[in-house]
């Protein structure tokens, strides 16, 4: 394709030419009119002058119209790309199809509603790409590719790979496209996701009709509105209404004159009633509630009593409160007010039953899907996740519980059996156990099954279960060991009183001292071990009384005191002047504190301090009397501690193995708690827990004394 001539090019030749034409007249002109060559060049020169002009307008024709078609040109492919860019950034789905229903293009909205690349369906037919999905736009297309009115497809039901097995809900619209000849090229698809529309409004319609039969259920009728500047509108009312007035509820659709309630909502409030009620009403300051009682006058002329209970909420975006009111007919109050009372109790126990029911469970409770993502779980639940709420997540990945693990396993285990199962689960670092239970829910046709987890904390039973077995095995050998003290203390009163003959008879003989030492030694040991033993099987029949502590601790550190000085050991005191009383036997408890106190003498090495300190505390929302014994010596072994409470077991030499037992034992008489650990400074600690009976504590102050 040659190029046009320029302008300049254009110009020049017409110059040149009209050079030529002027040279040919002035040749002519000089030669004379008459001159046969004169009459041949003058034609010649108006030739040339008139094409040289025709030349130039054409040629300026000719480039204008270049100029135009390359607009035209750019334009169209500017318009191109602005729709190509268009049809990918928005949100609806475009394809067109040619006559034979194959894809000729796919916006990228469409490509990704669909779950395949846009590569992946042009050029094919649109059953080729998506079967299930071609067959159901096949018909709708081949419709529109018949028509010039537009066909639209409400609520088309697929399944794409973009979310297999979840049913989609899209919006279509098909419309046929002709070229400018007129002739048909295909049909263009619009498709637009309607899935979480769908699923609002499903949601919607179901909360409205539990609230429709909740409403309906009621006995009382309810209405609302908005109040804007002190004036109700928009008021609307449940078709309860008719119960109690006898007037349909259409009387009560249509808004009065000025924007405001029907008129009937005035007029049937009585007369000496209607301003005091209306004041009422329209003088609500947000968050305010008001309950009055007023009277109304019905359909059929009788007038009833009704209280009407309104609230208002905080003001809105808009700077107007909700107003929301519960009418309930009280004219049978009159003759019987009490059953009504009741009745209206019970039923606003029943409404807060009803929403807080869930959440109220005490018991952990956690509702997972059939893929173990948690759908709900209850407050108590999420105590469990260190407050934290794992709703949406899988169970596996929530953060860690102590009921996790096994929670895991009864969830592999139910979605093969699809029955129920449960195991028992302890935790000890908090020393708590659950019995977890674990239970698979069909819905109704088996589309949405659920696995239901419910944990029962068991601690306590467990513990009073365990209680109950050490106490019984405890009074057995109890019994036993009584007796066997009662038979070995008169034998030993025997053995002593020989003893003491000897030494009185053949005292002076020197050679019979050393035996006679080692025979009152263990006679003496004999004589503390029947009575440990005895203090063992010794039933509870003590002198209860309501008392202080502290003078109990103090005369059992008096009567450790020549056993630690002996020892080389000191004893520390920070006793708290003032502590709540606690129920107990004086005499027993002092046995409590003199063995646990003498343990830690004996346990301590010389020149070590035993430390004893009293105080009031609460734990677990119980008000409780603490004592802590701490000693100076080498601590617990981790190997000895689960036994160190099981009788006859000692680590000291000439221990009985019996003063913790009996400690033990003293304390659950009193309902008490004892615990023992290492410190980290060294040593061993003991914690005794009594409960106390009174108010919370004064202001503590400590006595420290060390001997």
């Amino acid at each position: 394709m040659h190029e046009s001539p320029s302008l300049r090019q254009l110009l020049l030749a017409v110059l040149g030419a009209s050079a030529l034409a002027s040279l040919v007249a002035w040749a002519s002109w000089r030669l004379g009119a008459e001159s046969l060559l004169a009459r041949l060049l003058t034609p010649a020169a108006l030739v040339l002058v008139t094409t040289g002009t025709l030349a130039v307008l054409w040629t300026r024709a000719s480039r204008r119209a270049h100029l135009e078609r390359d607009a035209a040109l750019r334009s169209a492919t500017d318009a191109s790309a602005l729709r190509e860019a268009v049809m990918d950034v928005t949100p609806v789905g475009f394809a067109f199809f040619d006559r034979e229903l194959r894809y000729v293009h796919v916006n990228t909205a469409l490509a990704a509603m669909n779950g395949l690349p846009a590569t992946k369906h042009l050029g094919h037919h649109v059953t080729e790409v998506m079967p299930d999905l071609g067959r159901l736009l096949a018909p709708q297309l081949q419709r529109a590719l018949q028509t010039d009115a537009p066909i639209q497809d409400p609520c088309l039901q697929v399944q794409t790979p973009a979310a297999p097995g979840e049913p989609r809900f899209w919006f279509g619209s098909y419309s046929r496209v002709r070229g400018s000849g007129g002739e048909v090229l295909g049909v263009i698809a619009a498709l637009s996701e309607l899935t979480e529309r769908m699923r609002a409004e499903q949601s919607l319609q179901e909360h409205e009709d539990r609230l429709d039969v909740l409403t309906r259920s009621l006995p009382d009728y309810l209405w609302g509105g908005k109040l804007r500047g002190g004036v109700l509108r928009d008021f609307y009312c449940t078709p309860v209404i008719e119960r109690t007035t006898g007037y349909p509820a259409s009387a009560f659709v249509q808004p009065g004159p000025d924007g405001g309630p029907p008129p009937l909502w005035a007029e049937m409030v009585h007369p000496e009633d209607r301003a005091r009620y209306r004041a009422c009403i329209e003088g609500l300051a947000p968050g305010a509630e008001v309950e009055l009682e007023h009277r109304l006058i019905c359909s059929d002329g009788r007038v009833r009593w009704v209280r009407s209970r309104a609230a208002a909420s905080a003001p809105d975006s808009q700077r107007e409160l909700h107003v929301g009111c519960v009418v309930t007919d009280v004219t049978d109050r009159r003759l019987a007010d009490d059953l009504r009372q009741r009745l209206h109790a019970s039923f606003r126990r029943s409404a807060q039953e009803w929403r807080r029911t869930f959440d109220a469970v005490s018991s952990p409770l956690i509702v997972l899907g059939a893929d173990g993502i948690i759908q709900r779980l209850n407050a108590a639940a999420i105590a469990l996740f260190d407050g934290l709420d794992p709703s949406g997540q899988p169970l596996s990945t929530a953060p860690h519980s102590p009921l996790r693990a096994s929670a895991l396993l009864l969830v592999e285990l139910l979605r093969h059996t699809h029955g129920s199962a449960s195991r028992e689960v302890t935790d000890p670092p908090s020393r708590r156990a659950w019995e977890l239970s674990a239970a698979w829910v069909d819905e109704a046709g088996g589309e949405d099954s659920r696995i239901i987890l419910v944990a029962t904390e068991v601690t306590r039973l467990m513990e009073l279960q365990s209680r109950l077995r050490r106490h019984e095995t405890m009074a057995a050998m109890g019994a036993i060991v009584a007796g066997v003290a009662h038979e070995v203390r008169n034998p030993l009163f025997s053995i002593s009183a020989v003893v003491d003959a000897v030494d009185a008879t053949f005292g002076s003989r020197a050679e019979l001292q050393p035996y006679l030492e080692v025979l009152r030694g263990e006679v003496k040991r004999l004589n503390h071990l029947t009575q440990e033993l005895f203090e063992y099987g010794r039933p509870t029949r003590g002198e209860w009384v309501d008392g202080p502590v502290r003078p109990v601790v103090e005369d059992a550190l008096s009567a450790c005191a020549m056993a630690a000085e002996q020892a080389g050991v000191a004893v520390a005191s920070a006793l708290a002047v003032e502590l709540p009383p606690v129920r107990m036997d004086s005499r027993r408890l002092f046995h409590v504190f003199r063995n646990v106190v003498e343990n830690a003498v004996q346990h301590s090495p010389s020149g070590a301090t035993v430390r004893v300190a009293t105080e009031a505390v609460e734990e677990e929302g119980r008000a409780w009397v603490r004592c802590t014994v701490h000693d100076g010596g080498p601590g617990f072994r981790d190997e000895d501690l689960p036994h160190v409470f099981e009788p006859f077991f000692s680590k000291r030499r000439g221990g009985t193995g019996l003063g913790l037992s009996i400690v033990q034992r003293i304390l659950e008489e009193h309902q008490g708690i004892i615990r023992l650990c290492n410190t980290e400074a060294g040593g061993a600690e003991v914690t005794l827990l009594l409960p106390a009976v009174s108010s919370p504590p004064a202001t503590q102050s400590v006595d420290s004394l060390a001997s």
